[in-house]
């Protein structure tokens, strides 16, 4: 949403341009963070003041990309035609002026005046540019690290960009607890884009990925002080990264964030972090957010009931316990329900005395976060008192030993769902068949080509000229996206969780066959 504003540029220039100051790398990558993301190398947002009313446009919101694209080559936007503000355009003089009175002539742009466009609405000929390009407040720094930018933008490629490849990144564990998974992450999307390549690749340039071993702390720790993989990913040059497997958020995501590298759908273990502006663009929902799905559905259900009732959490005292509490107790306040009554529990099992207080005062349900032994001791003690409390689950913990075959009803909240995914789940069967891999880690690799099928329709999108920049606001454009092998993925600009929902299923302890409980629950903001 730079300069809009551009299309109007008139006239011949009012005062003597300053010499050029010599080109500043540091300085044009800092300006490159304001020009995508609208926010300063110093974690500032980018303000622009829009229209005689002078609204305040902030952040990433006013980002110059937005209108401009992220190459500066112009666009359409809201029936308003954004100019071209690549140097070879903005250097060379508009001699004559069209029937449009939106594009006068103009001498060629120079710094001086090219400055005074963005921040005082001004165009190269001293007339008033249009009022959808905001005027800018910027301090000194800023001003000299956007200049800089602009000076060569569309210019240089992003790394990870050549005439003939895009290179994109997976930082995956290749040994200790996770390694199989992590390989077959690896294979999983070495296979889709061996078959994208077959049909042509991306715009002709074939998509090829490099991978770093990420097995800390699950195997060898890395060197001490040395970088993490996805920082080693990025220092080799990589367009994007897909498809890593993580817990929690690692150090390098405020690198990411910083430098305005897309993560296509990671595959999050337990609690997973992202801003409603990350580069990060998740799959399905965090733990803590499955917890608030089912306070949520329960209200729905049995509104009454939960108004003289309140829920129970049982959790470990860990991160993710606390976090599926924390989440829980937030959703039935806003709900206006009684706060969950909470019952700690060490290693899994819960307190005697915690649990006996729930025996005399039954609640409507249980949430329960922890190991699957912990549910399991939960459920058999339940069933020795003969009380029939629902007691609801995250689906990691979907696995036989963690459930009785007794009669309690226990629920899992599955994102994925279990409906009506049959033929495209044959079809993922025939894509593993193709390429001679087993279906062994099933869940890692069903998210790894998912994370494949985004990114390359991402990509495509994108277009010949595409940037970290523009495949990030191509993620952010995916409405109802099929993987094949997901419920549809939808992002936007302040979403970055592609399934905001998830079934309720139940466990067969026999065969292991997810069965569905419920229809499909939508989560509500």
């Amino acid at each position: 949403m730079f300069v809009v504003g551009l299309s109007v540029l008139l006239g011949a220039a009012c005062r003597k341009e300053a010499p050029p100051a010599p080109w500043d790398a540091e300085e044009a990558r800092r300006g490159r963070s304001l020009f995508q993301r609208g926010m300063s190398a110093r974690d500032t947002p980018l303000v622009g003041l829009l229209g005689p009313e002078r609204i305040e446009l902030s952040g990433s919101v006013a980002a110059c990309a937005r209108c401009h694209t992220p190459s500066g080559r112009g666009s359409q936007e809201g029936g308003v035609d954004v100019p071209d503000i690549r140097p070879e355009a903005l250097r060379h003089p508009r001699p004559r002026a069209s029937v449009d009175v939106e594009d006068r002539s103009r001498p060629a742009y120079g710094r001086d005046t090219l400055l005074r466009a963005i921040t005082e609405g001004l165009s190269a000929s001293g007339r008033p540019l249009g009022t959808t390009m905001p005027r800018y407040v910027l301090g000194w720094a800023e001003r000299e690290e956007l200049l800089a930018y602009l000076e060569k933008l569309g210019e240089t490629p992003d790394p990870g960009i050549t005439p003939t490849t895009l290179t994109v990144g997976a930082a995956l564990p290749l040994e200790g607890r996770l390694g199989e998974a992590g390989q077959d992450v690896a294979q999983v999307l070495r296979a889709a884009f061996e078959e994208v390549n077959a049909e042509g690749g991306i715009f002709r340039r074939r998509l090829e990925l490099v991978v770093e071993d990420d097995s800390a702390p699950h195997g060898p720790a890395p060197a001490p002080g040395g970088p993490d993989a996805t920082t080693r990913l990025l220092e080799r040059g990589v367009l994007a990264l897909v498809g890593n497997p993580r817990e929690g958020s690692p150090p390098s995501d405020a690198l990411l964030r910083r430098e305005g590298i897309p993560l296509v759908l990671p595959i999050a273990i337990g609690e997973q972090a992202a801003g409603s502006d990350s580069p990060i663009f998740f799959l399905y929902p965090e733990e803590p957010t499955q917890a608030r799905l089912v306070v949520q559905h329960l209200a729905r259900e049995e509104e009454h009931l939960l108004r003289h009732h309140a829920l129970a959490v049982v959790r470990t005292e860990d991160a993710a316990g606390l976090a599926w509490a924390r989440a829980a107790r937030e959703e039935a306040r806003r709900r206006e329900l009684p706060a969950p009554v909470e019952v700690p529990s060490r290693d899994g099992t819960a307190e005697p005395g915690a649990l006996q207080r729930l025996r005399q005062t039954p609640p409507p349900a249980i949430l329960y976060a922890g190991p699957p032994a912990g549910l399991k001791a939960l459920l058999e003690t339940l069933e020795s008192w003969k009380l029939e409390t629902r007691v609801y689950a995250p689906a990691r913990l979907a696995e036989p030993s963690a459930v009785t075959g007794g009669p309690l009803p226990v629920f899992f909240v599955y994102p994925p769902g279990v409906n009506a995914r049959e033929e495209h789940l044959r079809a993922f069967a025939a894509f593993l068949e193709r390429h001679q891999l087993r279906p062994r880690h099933v869940a890692f690799q069903l998210g790894a080509y998912a994370a494949s099928r985004v990114l390359v329709e991402a990509l495509r999108r994108s277009g010949a000229d595409v940037t970290r920049a523009d495949l990030m606001l191509r993620l952010e454009e995916l409405r109802d996206f099929e993987t094949g092998v997901t419920p549809p993925v939808t992002f936007g600009v302040n979403r970055r969780v592609g399934v905001q929902g998830a079934q309720l299923v139940r466990l067969d302890a026999v065969s292991g066959r997810l069965e569905a409980a419920s229809a499909w629950i939508p989560l509500s903001p």
